[in-house]
């Protein structure tokens, strides 16, 4: 996944990347739900990594995080 993530983002734009925040409340029991929401937060991270600024859009509000 880090591989295409990478060679997506070395092209000459600008990307803005917008997520879903799914591990911030109770986990699902579903083995597969939680597998899912695993690799989301597994990638948000490596995005927020490589990203130049990221925000958490709270209520509407944007909260500056880096």
């Amino acid at each position: 996944m880090k591989t295409e993530f990478n060679k997506f983002t070395q092209q000459d734009s600008l990307s803005i990347f917008v997520t879903n925040e799914i591990g911030m409340g109770e986990m699902s029991q579903n083995e597969i739900q939680r597998k899912f929401a695993d690799l989301q937060g597994w990638l948000n991270q490596y995005i927020a990594f490589k990203a130049d600024e990221v925000y958490l859009m709270v209520s509407g509000i944007p909260v500056k995080i880096k």
